[in-house]
This record gives C-alpha cells, structure tokens and sequence, in this order.
C-alpha cells in the first residue's frame, strides 16, 4: 500500500489520495462488520449489498429514440458479444454485448442463460473483481447532438442480478482493467479503470471508480501523454475487436469445491450473432456451446454514411427477420473521430438488429493479396451482397470478384452443392420512380405490417444517430449489378426464393406482430406526411400557417411519435430554404416556430437540448444579423473603407487591360458563366461580372417576395400552450453543459478562444480541465501587395506561407488593409478525382453554428449563403483554374503551376465577414473551414459535404485565425 502512494505523480497525488482514503476506509468497515478476510484490495470493492448501488443509480434520461416497435427481448438471443469474464474459481463466466445482453455460466461455460442488465445500450467490457461483485461497462450516444454516454452496470451476487451504477459523466466506455491495466500513468491500490471516448468537455479517455464500480468519475489528473497512449491503444483494440477475431478469456475448471484444486485448463470466446464457442486444447479446436452454425442472410457494404440504405436494412432484419451485416467501405479511413463515427454507426445498426458493423478502407487491399471483401464473405457467407451504387469502380469489381467466387462461401444446407447468392445494387433516390424495369423501389412511407411501422420511420431513426442533418430519401432502389446474371426477385424480402440455412434467420418465435396502438399510430403518421408535405412544398410558405397546422396534427400525434414528426418537418423546411424559391424570412421564422415546438413539445432530452442550444446561437449571431440588416452597413462590421469595385484599385504592376480581357473571355467561355451578371435557372448560383482582380466579381439578385407573418411566437403559444402535456425539465449533463460549442453558443466562450485554454497544473504537465479545449490560434499574415487571382500563385503574397491541409485540400491565408485572401489547391490526386466544388465557412462570433459560406463550381458558378439565406448578397471575387480539365495536379501546393492543382483563389473584403467588438460580443479569433464535393451535382443547388451532416459542428475540421487589427 506504501508503495502505491509513492508511485504517485508527486503533482497529482492531492487530486487522488482523498478519495483512494474515503474508498479503503469504507471497504475496512464493511468488511469489518461483516466479518470478511478478503485483502484490502478487495474490501475496497467490498460485497456490500444490493442496497448500496442502489443508492447510486443514476437518473432515468435513456439517450435513445423511443423505438416502442422494437422489442430488446428478441435480440436476447442473437445479440452479438463483445467480451467475456471468468470468476476467479474458474466456475462462473459472465458474457456481454448488444442491447444490454448479458448471459452468465455456472458450469466453466458449457451452459449458458440469459440474465436481465435492465439497461439496452451495448455493454462493452466486463469484468470480474472477485468471486461475487462483477463490473460490466458499456454506452452509446444521443440521437442528433451525437454525445457520447457511459453506462457500467454491476453484480453482488456472480452476475445473477444486476443494477445500473453512477456514469453520468463518462462516455461511452470500452474496456476496463484493475489498476494500471493499459500501461498508463500509476494509479492507486483499488482503483478500476476504464478507456472511453474523448470527453466533449475536458478531453478525458479514462474513467475511474474507487468503489468498486458504483461511481465513475473523469481521471481529472490524466496527463497528455497518458491520454494520447490509452487513445492509440484504445483505436487499435477496438478496431480489431470489431472487425477481426472474436473475444475470448481462458480459465481452469475445478474438480471439487475447494479454491486451490486444480483442473482441465480451457477457453472460452464469444463473437457475432451470439455465437459462445469452447476449447479445451488451448485455443486449437473449438466447439460451439451457444449459436452454432449461425451466419448472415444479407450483408450490406456502405460506400459513407450518408448512402446507408437504413430503411432497407430495416426491412430485412426487423421484418423479414433476417440475420445482417453492415460494412462501410471507404475510399480512404481518417484518424480523425474515427471511433466515434464508427461508434454512431454501430449503434444505429444495432437499433435495427444488424448483428455487426465492419470499417474497411479499399485503398489498404486493393491489388493485394489477401483482399477485405473475400476475408469478410467467408466469415459471415451471407446469402445476398448488396452493393451501394456509390462504392469506386475498382471497389465494387472487388466486391463482386469476390462474391461470385464459391470458395467464399459454405455449401447448401440441403446438399453438398455450394449456396445460390443474388448480388444487388442500391441506390438512394429523392422520388418513388422507378429509373429500370429491373429495379424495384422501397418508398419511405412503405407499411411494415409486423411491426405498424413506416420504412421512413426506420431511417430517420438511423440518420438522427449517423448523420442527422440529411433529409431521409423518398425511397430505396434495388437493382441487379450491372454484368452479372443475378436475378430480380419482387418480393417483401431480398433473400426471397432462396433457401437459407436455419442459423441466417432469427428464430420465427421472435417475430412481433403490430398492436393495435402501432397501427393507428403507423396510419396516422401517413396521413399527416401527405398534409405536411404538401404545406411545405409551397411556394410561399408562411410561418402562420405552419404553425396553425402544428396545433392541430401535434395533439394527435402520440407522444413517442413526435420526435420523428417535427424532426423529419424540421429538416424539410431547410431543405426549403435552401433548393426552393419563397420568402427567406417566412422560411427563417418556421424553422424558428420548430425549435421552439421542439423545445416544449419533444420527449427525447437529447433533442431539447439541441433545439434550446440553436436558438440561443440564433438570438446573436453576427451572420444572422447581417442577413437581416438587408446589405445596410451595420455600425460594428470592422473598417470604414469601401470594397466596392468602383473604388477599390486594381493592382498596378500587373493589372493592364489586356490582361482584364483575357480573363474575361476565359471567364465567360471556359466556365460556362454566361454574361456579365447573368442569373442561372436556380437562382441561387450566378456568374461573376468585371472586379479590380481582372476576374469578373460575384453578383446577387433575388426574385424572392418577403412576407411577414406577424407574431409568431404569439400564435404557437395560443395554438399549442395549453393542447401538450408539460415536458418535465431537463436533466443537466456536465458533457453537455461544458461541449464547447454549447459554450460558445451561449457566449461563455469561443470555440478556440485562447482565454480558455488548458490548466497547467504541477509537474510541469499540460492537463485538461472541464472547458473547452483550446486550439491555438495562428496569425495571420499581412501583405503589402495583393495578388492577381489568376490561379498561378505567383504573387509575393503567397511565398512563405504556412498551408493548412484538411481532409481533402490544402489552402492558405493572408490579407491587407481590405481584403481577405484564399488560395485552394488539390495536392496529390488524379484528374478523376478532382472535387466538383469548394467551399469555404467563415465564422467572426466563435459558436461555428452559422457562418458565411462561399461556393464555386467546376463549371465556373458561384454562391454565398448563410444558413442557406439567399438574401445575403455580399461582394466577392474568385478565380478557377478550370480544374475539370484532365491534367495531372502537382504535389506541392507551394510551387507555381498553371495546372489543375490550383483550383481557386478567392478575395473577399474585410467589412462583409469580420466583425469588430462594438458592442457585440464576438470572439478575438474567426474560424476558417475549407471542403471539397466529389458528388455534388453541377445541376442543382449547394448540397451537403461530405462532413457537414452532423447537427453538431467538429472544431477539429476547423482552423483558427487572429482577428485582423
């Protein structure tokens, strides 16, 4: 015990002596009073008794949907596990994994039964601390703030019954160990530790209890340098637990009943579909115990999360009951949150009763030669491949190669002849149109009839945990791959036809049949899409008679049902404001009568708390407010000098006329811009005409009426005050309440903001304390001579300076006493890889929840918006390469080239995006974020990118720059 006091960080060892002395003097008096023998270290953890954690069990706040269809029962069997424990007489095991599930042996793991957790989030890790008390620790995260939540549930008695303990303040937890159990800093005699996921408000992956399990508490005295080593561990064992072999614990059977006997040594391992597997050779044969011979009917590979066919996946394991696997293949994996993408995934599949999620990159086994797709139909040998239409070409061919070779996959279960497969394309559509006679179309609104439920239901329950700022597609279509000879089948399942073996499908006792609650509240929800839909299809939506019909539909609709109703309304009137013509100020109040229905009306805390941090960010937001002056000078935009083009000089070292002509043709020809201010179909993207950069400057007019709608917030209060129930408050979650962007949205701070930086405690260590965490911020260069924007890079300006590379481009960033620079440029990729469009957030408040956003097109057009606001019309001035041209781009951004590689430089002026502090609170940084589109469609309106489907904006996809002085 001396010894571990002295290991102790001499810095760090008032944050831990207190509670290490609290925990071992309760741990003494328990034992005391009962007797015990037990070593200190396990009178700490104690047998207290069932009414002690009780006495910590957290508050009832579940971060998921109410998914009252679903039925967590059904799964107790066939949930996949994560991990399993063994007594330390070998005689007891305790497995955990999905929706909660734990099944315990009594007999060194020859039988096993299910045991109620009384929780239905996945259970991670367990662990045993003695012969009786038992820790198992697990999570999820909240639908649309994407918030990573803790649970640990623990057992007095071997595992047969359990109690939810303290972890309002961790995150999703992954693994556990006793004591310096992942080779980090030391910790104390007694204590249990735990790696989750980065903490939102200090930055903390290890969690501890010194009770043994009952509370959990953030390491507050971690180091930086123990951080970075638990969270690389944590990556690597995570990503291999998922993806690759089973877990498994090895134990020894006894003989008799005493502690010392010795017996037949054995393992145990436990994996997909609930699957509990035996050896007793040391791990060279293994036998099935629990699941055998189980497998998967239909495995679906994911191109990204946005092309997840979730309401197909719905289908076929809620419905048809059919076992699944989802795989996301990307083109390349980033480090970057990569856990927790995973994790959202993970737990949205589980929702729908996919048995596993798998993250492959195709760029890390393409022409090698052992490829992912073959290793993973041979694992799970599913019946049906579906392939999203949006994989790379090299990638699909693998992915087919693969499928079509029998040696992937077992034989019949009727005979020794190899399996039949059907391999199927799918592809997310916004109409219910069928494009092919050989494809057939899932619509949104399609009934389940086992379950009363909508197919849109099911992927809205989905997109709100994996990417909740996407609108659900209209519909699914299902199509045989191009070159192959698989046949299309019309019926309610994609395995229809086929003879499956027992273990592909769950067990038939399983399926639910819709009450009639379900039913009426499936039917209702029909109807009411058809008159929601066509209220906000109109051309002149008004605020007034959008919340006229929230007063009527929102008292009928059943309370587990209006999450997803005003939810799935919520984003089809950004959807509005953004692709259709209408009053940008009538489209603005309806979002604003949303969120506050939102915050009075939707069961789900997560949500709440969402609607209530983004409308405190929409009360004072610095771009809200330009919008609103309608191109009115506000008194706090920085610098009194004009940026018009009248008055702004052109360089005179190299802006001749004949050069302002060359750019002009080259602008109006090769980018397909039109005349001189010529406003395109859409009326949101338009073409530049003349500036003093010799390129032609963006110009806006809009078509749009503005309409009033008198007292909105007066009307939704009549209408709905008194027809809902009151909501009970919400719970306070320090997560949340200390997430930097919630801070910044309620001005405490900014994000980024130098004034919040980490606490450096004693000994020299840079430790996190419950703030946002700090990013520093760089300074921004000042010029004496502007640049031409003629894509060369050739400027004095653009020498020396410091690149900022994000996931997909590099750009850099200077500017003079007017304007703001931005030079972007695509290092390292082929000619076919080359973005379809740009585009560039600007942020001068610190919250990133709004911000100005410049986009410019392959083809030459650009667009400005904040929030999707066409009313905006700001004056800017960019220059294309043209980098749809097939041409090789080079690799260093730095060096001059009139190739592709250089794909825009951008000017904009100083008074339109950056505020001064006259009154308005702003931060002394703005932020800057800078993305690429392979997929955006050159036809239509701005879309999403490929990150920018969070509800909640990532810092790390930002960089951070002194405000200009």
């Amino acid at each position: 015990m001396i010894a571990s006091v002295v290991s102790i960080p001499i810095g760090n060892w008032p944050l831990r002596l207190v509670p290490l002395i609290a925990a071992l003097l309760a741990g003494w008096m328990a034992g005391t009073a009962q007797g015990q023998t037990m070593p200190g270290f396990y009178r700490a953890f104690g047998n207290t008794g069932v009414a002690r954690v009780k006495s910590t069990t957290e508050p009832d706040d579940s971060f998921d949907l109410p998914a009252s269809y679903v039925d967590s029962a059904q799964f107790a069997d066939d949930a996949s596990l994560h991990a399993v424990s063994v007594s330390p007489d070998g005689r007891h095991l305790i497995a955990v994994g999905d929706w909660g599930v734990i099944v315990r042996s009594e007999d060194a793991g020859k039988t096993w039964r299910n045991v109620n957790s009384g929780i239905e989030a996945m259970l991670c890790d367990v662990r045993f601390l003695n012969e009786s008390r038992v820790v198992a620790v697990g999570g999820g995260y909240e639908p649309v703030t994407g918030l990573s939540r803790g649970v640990a549930v623990v057992s007095d008695d071997a595992g047969r019954s359990w109690h939810r303990s303290n972890a309002i303040d961790a995150t999703k937890l992954y693994r556990i160990a006793i004591r310096n159990g992942f080779d980090a800093e030391p910790l104390p005699a007694g204590v249990i530790e735990a790696i989750g996921d980065d903490a939102e408000s200090s930055g903390v992956n290890r969690f501890v209890s010194m009770d043994g399990g009952l509370t959990w508490q953030p390491d507050a005295a971690q180091s930086a340098k123990s951080k970075m080593a638990m969270k690389d561990w944590r990556r690597q064992d995570v990503l291999v637990q998922d993806s690759a072999e089973p877990k498994q614990t090895k134990g020894r059977e006894q003989t008799d009943g005493s502690s010392d006997a010795s017996g037949q040594t054995w393992r145990v391992r436990v994996g997909t579909h609930g699957t509990i597997e035996r050896s007793e050779d040391d791990g060279a044969t293994w036998y099935a115990v629990r699941g055998s011979d189980r497998h998967s009917a239909v495995l679906f590979v994911a191109a990204s999360e946005k092309s997840v066919p979730w309401s197909l996946i719905g289908r076929e394991t809620l419905e048809a009951q059919q076992r699944a696997v989802l795989v996301l293949d990307q083109s390349e994996t980033s480090p970057s949150g990569e856990l927790r993408r995973l994790g959202r995934l993970r737990n949205a599949a589980m929702r729908l009763g996919v048995a596993a999620t798998l993250l492959t990159a195709s760029a890390d086994w393409i022409n090698t030669d052992e490829e992912a797709p073959a290793a993973i139909l041979r694992t799970h040998r599913p019946a049906v491949v579906v392939l999203d239409e949006n994989l790379p070409a090299e990638t699909r061919d693998a992915w087919v190669r693969a499928t079509m070779d029998d040696g992937n996959f077992g034989s019949s279960p009727f005979g020794s002849i190899r399996q039949r497969r059907r391999l199927y394309q799918s592809k997310l559509q916004s109409s219910e149109n069928v494009a092919s006679s050989r494809a057939v179309v899932l619509r949104s609104d399609a009934l389940l009839s086992k379950r009363a439920v909508l197919a849109g239901d099911l992927a809205l329950d989905a997109m709100m945990l994996v990417t909740p700022q996407l609108v659900v597609p209209a519909s699914v279509e299902v199509s045989p791959v191009p070159g192959t000879s698989t046949e299309l089948r019309r019926d309610s399942t994609l395995t229809g036809g086929l003879v499956l073996a027992d273990g592909q499908r769950m067990e038939a006792s399983k399926v639910i049949s819709a009450s009639r609650r379900r039913l009426q509240i499936a039917t209702a929800r029909m109807s009411q899409l058809g008159r929601l839909k066509e209220l906000i299809e109109e051309p002149q939506l008004r605020s007034k008679d959008l919340t006229t019909t929230l007063g009527v539909l929102l008292p009928r609709t059943a309370s587990e049902d209006r999450t997803r109703l005003l939810w799935w309304l919520w984003l089809h009137v950004r959807k509005q404001a953004v692709t259709v013509g209408g009053s940008q100020a009538e489209l603005d109040r309806c979002e604003q009568v949303l969120l506050e229905t939102m915050l009075d009306a939707v069961p789900s805390d997560p949500v709440r708390r969402w609607a209530d941090c983004m409308l405190e960010a929409r009360r004072e937001s610095f771009e809200r407010s330009v919008v609103a002056s309608k191109q009115k000078r506000p008194q706090w935009l920085a610098f009194a000098g004009s940026a018009s083009p009248s008055n702004a000089s052109v360089n005179s070292s190299d802006g001749d006329s004949g050069d302002q002509g060359a750019m002009t043709d080259v602008a109006t020809t090769e980018f397909g811009g039109g005349a001189s201010g010529e406003v395109q179909s859409s009326g949101l993207w338009q073409a530049q005409s003349l500036s003093p950069f010799a390129v032609k400057p963006v110009t806006f007019e809009s078509a749009m009426s503005n309409r009033g709608s008198g007292n909105t917030e007066a009307a939704s209060a009549d209408v709905l005050g008194n027809a809902l129930p009151s909501l009970p408050p919400m719970t306070q979650r320090t997560n949340w309440e200390y997430h930097p962007i919630v801070m910044a949205a309620r001005r405490i701070s900014a994000v980024g903001d130098e004034s919040m930086a980490v606490d450096a405690h004693e000994g020299g260590e840079a430790l996190q304390s419950p703030r946002p965490r700090a990013s520093k911020a760089s300074s921004l260069p000042r010029v004496a001579s502007r640049p031409r924007l003629d894509c060369q890079l050739q400027d004095d300006c653009w020498r020396d300076v410091a690149w900022q590379r994000t996931d997909d481009v590099a750009f850099a960033m200077v500017t003079d006493q007017e304007y703001l620079y931005v030079a972007v440029v695509h290092p390292g990729a082929s000619a076919g890889e080359l973005p379809r469009a740009i585009s560039l957030w600007l942020d001068g408040d610190g919250e990133l929840l709004s911000s100005f956003r410049f986009e410019c097109r392959s083809d030459g057009q650009r667009h400005a918006s904040v929030d999707g606001s066409v009313e905006w019309k700001p004056t800017w001035y960019a220059a294309l390469s043209g980098w749809s041209q097939a041409e090789t781009v080079d690799e260093s951004p730095t060096e001059t080239s009139a190739g592709p590689s250089v794909l825009a430089e951008i000017a904009i002026p100083l008074s339109e995006v950056l505020p001064r502090d006259d009154g308005l609170r702003v931060s002394n940084q703005f932020a800057v974020r800078v993305r690429a589109g392979s997929s955006l469609n050159a036809s239509s309106g701005p879309r999403c990118l490929a990150s920018d489907s969070q509800a909640m904006p990532d810092p790390q996809h930002w960089r951070f720059y002194g405000m200009p002085r």
